[in-house]
């Protein structure tokens, strides 16, 4: 068995998510990619590793996080006494970058998409700029009639959210991947087909984000915000106290909510509400 299959198991019979498991089986199949196939390394592989990821303009922020799945393998291998102590340069927040697609840049995506795009493509576009997907969401989303299940990521739960009728067409051609190189590679090809210009960084993300700030814009309650983009309840009593807790709501009466005044939905009915 590969280790990057012993990762993903060891996981899941922890409890872990599997959308964190199958993310966690890519960095350790991009680490096997890197170093071989072993049983057990040395500090010269884990220096390798870190040295591509970096030559590929990575952040530091991610190769950090990267390393976790490293770190875990080395400790079901047997190694992890002699997993090297890398010295890696701290992070500052100003120096951590979050590329944010404007309003505008997202309106020609879907516009363009819906008859430049497949129809997967477009699907995974009407559900990353409707719920506002992280890149594993995306691949792991579960689509039924009327609502979608996402397996939230970052120590959330799973959600039972309703699908708009703006989008419910579109929608219709969603089929899953749990390839997260795949789902980047499918933005990558929607914003090379749509003409949108994006620099390095750029990514499903830049969706996400672009989704907070606008409905912030329009004052959309912040607990709903969270509530709707699926920040876990850690998140939501750091930002906004015990509130997060006391105001529990219905996930429909959210989305119906934060639907009225979503700032995407609109581009793809070309304006026309349901």
């Amino acid at each position: 068995m590969k280790n990057s299959e012993l990762i993903y198991m060891d996981l899941i019979a922890r409890g872990r998510q599997e959308a964190t498991a199958r993310a966690w089986r890519g960095v350790v199949l991009r680490f096997e990619e890197c170093c071989g196939v072993k049983d057990e390394y040395v500090r010269a592989d884990v220096i390798k590793f870190v040295g591509e990821l970096r030559s590929e303009g990575i952040k530091q922020s991610s190769i950090n996080t990267k390393l976790r799945a490293v770190k875990l393998l080395c400790k079901v291998q047997g190694w992890d006494k002699s997993f090297p102590e890398l010295a890696m340069p701290k992070v500052r927040r100003c120096d951590v970058s979050r590329p944010v697609l404007s309003s505008e840049d997202v309106g020609i995506m879907i516009r363009k998409a819906k008859s430049l795009c497949s129809e997967r493509e477009v699907a995974y576009l009407a559900a990353a700029t409707t719920y506002g997907l992280r890149r594993g969401e995306i691949g792991s989303l579960k689509v039924y009639d009327g609502v979608v299940k996402v397996d939230t990521l970052k120590g959330g739960e799973v959600t039972i959210q309703l699908v708009p009728c703006e989008i419910k067409e579109f929608i219709k051609g969603y089929r899953g991947c749990d390839d997260a190189r795949y789902v980047t590679r499918v933005f990558c090809s929607i914003i090379g087909k749509t003409g949108v210009e994006v620099s390095a960084g750029y990514g499903w993300h830049s969706i996400r984000r672009a989704l907070a700030t606008e409905l912030l814009i329009r004052d959309v309650s912040l607990l709903n915000i969270m509530r709707f983009m699926r920040w876990s309840d850690a998140s939501v009593v750091r930002e906004v106290g015990m509130l997060g807790i006391y105001a529990g709501r219905k996930q429909e009466d959210i989305d119906r909510s934060v639907f009225e005044d979503h700032p995407f939905l609109d581009f793809w009915t070309d304006g026309v509400r349901c």
